[in-house]
């Protein structure tokens, strides 16, 4: 069990390579360790992304946008907490 604690909390290797084929999936689990590590995209980052899923035909809107409800029709990810994660990536490789 230590060994997972470990490499979770591991630096991240760098994925800017654009080679999207080796990236994990991002669940809940590398959010934790990201919470965490404190590895957060940055203000204009998270803005890019956002932008680039209210376009996206797979966008299941909240009723309430108070709530921020928006989430990702395939992966069931809230958009608003995903997108502000550096080592995230969308599931269908469009950020």
């Amino acid at each position: 069990m230590l060994k997972i604690f470990h490499k979770l909390l591991s630096p991240k290797q760098d994925t800017t390579c654009g080679d999207c084929a080796k990236r994990e999936k991002y669940t809940l689990l590398n959010a934790a360790a990201d919470t965490l590590r404190g590895d957060f995209a940055s203000e204009k980052v998270r803005a890019a992304r956002l932008e680039i899923c209210r376009k996206c035909e797979y966008l299941a809107s909240g009723a309430n946008s108070l709530m921020r409800a928006d989430r990702c029709k395939l992966c069931g990810c809230f958009l608003h907490l995903k997108s502000g994660y550096a080592a995230a990536s969308c599931d269908i490789n469009k950020w």
